[in-house]
């Protein structure tokens, strides 16, 4: 994850009575009132917050919730839980050349929890399927950076999406070089993306490489258009964590162990929890540009026979990590050491004796230091990899990588969380420089099996740095459906870098027109909430032709659920609709929030730094070499969201931004539709995969599973 650019924050503000009788007459036009203004401007002042620390700060800012309530569901926990012991964990990655570990981190995360919900281990899966379940980083990172195609990318009447959002993404800032891959990103920015369908697909689908299937940051790393909205699972929850590590108004830190706690609930429940901090060093280097540099450097020791092409070829591979060392066996590390020993015209073999384990071996073998002993070796190796301030990985725990950063810093690096040991020893970290208690997480990194232990580390409880902690779930009991089959109506195409969440004093609405284009079922509708403990109630309505409002019709049925965390959530309806096309239908939202001094209503929205943020961004960061090389586009259009203050009147979003965006720091953020998504399958699809039997008019429900289909002209 890249540092210096992205920002993922939540802000919570309270709205006293200021707003009884706001909007008493319909205001569907771009006529206000002045209880509407005012309601606005507060709306904008609040937003206005976010974007200042963005634009100000330009790094990662997490504090998503300021008031921390959240009770554990367990009053005790395992002292010690790996999720390893479950078989569920897949193997470890690498994400060499790019910085694209918040995708590794994410369908870490994902395969952990898709493997869960299916009740099978990593080596059931592949012996019921004959494939590891891999899902594909480079699918995630490609089309999260890379925005909608322009509408006149196509022949007209070809576009492949909703015309009405062409355009809307993620873009680079003029001249910039930076390959997508490695614009950086974190688990909002993931989270919206795959909330959109962009994802989760399996490896194979999108394998990570560049055309010719190596980790070559000069080849071709780009992908075909029609894969955008692929899945092989759906996503059905994003859970945003409550955070250990939290800083106070004066920068000083304060270890929360609500934190630590939401943490290993969601473990317990089978899903692993990406999270990020403030990695010692950058990911390893391109394996491509490794093997060509040990390919030149000893292409002379080809030619005077001392080894040959497939020798020198396989020396490489191994070396730039082409080939995983955990596959290698011990007689093929001391062929490879035969080779170093030729390719450094050694005629005996200094290590030979030395009493060196396997891993050693493997350092060794990789090493520029290759003929000075082990010990000179290794504390070279440490002087190459320069001031490890948070790393400890030698001294009497040479086996454990154990990180602690004991500084409030900025995270720049996302990994996975698989488990936990509440007495893992304060010793074991970096002397002078140790937590103040035990405790460590199991963390899965993405730089290889060659790195720390087998490619995991220990990460303290009480780490500074720890950022954005977050948890998936898809839903698996339908992974066989043809996920094409899927219709999802939204506009928030825009990866969101921002949550808002305001809170009133009263009511407040969000809504979203859409229209039906084929005979449909609508199952489910997701929501983005951002606080904790949210309730939320959504409605649909049938709406008439001449409708305004996205309650002008015939209402259909609601359905409410309660989520202990903010985040994306999906909520499937009692009752699915049988949908004709051609139809519209209006979705509203109402979230309701506990707080200390009562019931609050939440108005959630999500923004990005836009286009007009990249000159005063560059003005304001030119001595502290905070970098914007991308800016995001919203398209927002009138008639498609809305937000009521009275269950009586709606106002168009587009009014609202219009309002909050002519002043102040709004003024350089993007700020996208409201985040409210209706999921669809053909009629003629679900009534094939269900036995359905009619009722009563207009209704028709499977006998063996009780799905409820109702008919609506």
């Amino acid at each position: 994850m890249e540092r210096k650019w992205i920002c993922f924050l939540l802000v919570t503000a309270l709205l006293s009575s200021l707003l009884v009788g706001v909007f008493a007459e319909s205001n569907t036009s771009a006529g206000l009132s002045a209880d509407d203004q005012d309601a606005l401007d507060y709306l904008g002042t609040q937003l206005a917050a976010p974007a200042a620390v963005l634009m100000r700060q330009g790094e990662d800012v997490d504090d998503l919730y300021s008031e921390l309530s959240w009770k554990s569901v367990a009053d005790t926990f395992p002292e010690k839980f790996d999720l390893r012991d479950r078989g569920i964990v897949t193997s470890v990655k690498s994400q060499a050349p790019w910085g694209a570990c918040w995708s590794f981190a994410t369908m870490g995360a994902s395969e952990i929890s898709i493997l869960n919900s299916l009740g099978m281990t990593a080596e059931e899966y592949l012996e019921k399927y004959g494939e590891e379940l891999d899902l594909s980083e480079k699918h995630l990172a490609w089309f999260t950076t890379l925005a909608l195609p322009a509408a006149d990318a196509y022949p007209e009447g070809t576009y492949p999406y909703d015309i009405g959002q062409a355009g809307e993404g993620i873009y680079p800032t003029e001249n910039s070089t930076v390959s997508p891959y490695n614009f950086g990103g974190n688990y909002m920015l993931s989270s919206s993306s795959l909330s959109s369908g962009i994802g989760v697909v399996k490896e194979s689908i999108a394998p990570y490489g560049d055309k010719d299937g190596e980790p070559n940051s000069e080849g071709d790393w780009s992908l075909p258009e029609s894969l955008r909205f692929t899945q092989s699972f759906e996503l059905k929850n994003v859970n945003i964590l409550p955070v250990p590590a939290h800083t106070d108004d004066n920068g000083n830190f304060i270890y929360r162990p609500e934190g630590t706690e939401a943490i290993k609930s969601e473990l317990l429940k089978g899903k692993a929890v990406g999270i990020n901090y403030k990695s010692d060093k950058s990911l390893p280097g391109d394996p491509g540009s490794v093997r060509k540099r040990l390919l030149d450097q000893y292409e002379s020791r080809v030619r005077d026979g001392a080894v040959s092409q497939e020798e020198l070829s396989d020396f490489a591979d191994f070396c730039a990590g082409i080939l995983n060392t955990a596959t290698v066996s011990d007689a093929d590390l001391e062929r490879l050491m035969g080779i170093a020993l030729r390719l450094h015209e050694m005629k005996e073999n200094p290590y030979a004796g030395a009493g060196l384990d396997r891993d050693q071996m493997i350092q060794v073998l990789k090493s520029r230091h290759f003929g000075k002993d082990y010990a000179t070796l290794a504390e070279a190796e440490k002087k190459d990899a320069g001031v490890i301030p948070y790393l400890n990985f030698s001294g009497d725990h040479s086996e454990i990588y154990a990180h602690y950063t004991y500084k409030p810093v900025a995270a720049s690096h996302a990994v996975t969380i698989v488990g936990w040991d509440d007495h893992f020893p304060v010793s074991a970290f970096r002397e002078g420089h140790q937590p103040p208690h035990e405790g460590a997480w199991i963390a899965k990194n993405s730089w290889g099996r060659d790195w720390g232990k087998d490619g995991y580390f220990w990460l303290s409880y009480y780490d500074m740095s720890l950022s954005s902690p977050c948890s998936f779930e898809y839903i698996v009991d339908e992974a066989n459906r043809e996920m094409s089959h899927l219709s999802l109506l939204e506009y928030d195409n825009m990866p969101a870098e921002i949550i808002s969440s305001t809170l009133f004093e009263h009511p407040v609405y969000a809504a979203n027109f859409f229209r039906v284009d084929e005979d449909s079922v609508l199952e489910y509708v997701s929501v983005l909430t951002g606080d904790l403990n949210t309730s939320v109630t959504v409605s649909v309505y049938l709406l008439n032709e001449d409708a305004k409002a996205p309650t002008d019709g015939q209402f259909l049925c609601c359905a409410t659920q309660d989520f202990p965390f903010a985040g994306y959530h999906r909520i499937e309806l009692d009752e699915k609709l049988a949908l004709s096309s051609g139809s519209r239908i209006g979705i509203t939202v109402l979230q309701r929030v506990p707080a200390v001094d009562g019931k609050k209503y939440a108005l959630t929205n999500t923004s990005s730094l836009g286009e007009e943020a990249v000159v005063p961004f560059k003005e304001r960061h030119k001595d502290d070499g905070a970098q914007i090389i991308r800016y995001c586009r919203a398209v927002v259009n009138p008639g498609e969201s809305f937000v009521s203050f009275t269950r009586d009147s709606w106002m168009d979003w587009t009014t609202a931004i219009d309002s909050f965006q002519n002043s102040g720091d709004c003024a350089y953020m993007a700020y996208d539709n409201l985040p409210i998504k209706a999921y669809l399958y053909p009629t003629e699809e679900v009534r094939k995969n269900h036995q359905l039997t009619e009722s009563s008019e207009n209704v028709s429900i499977c006998p063996e599973c009780g799905y409820l289909l109702r008919d609506f002209e």
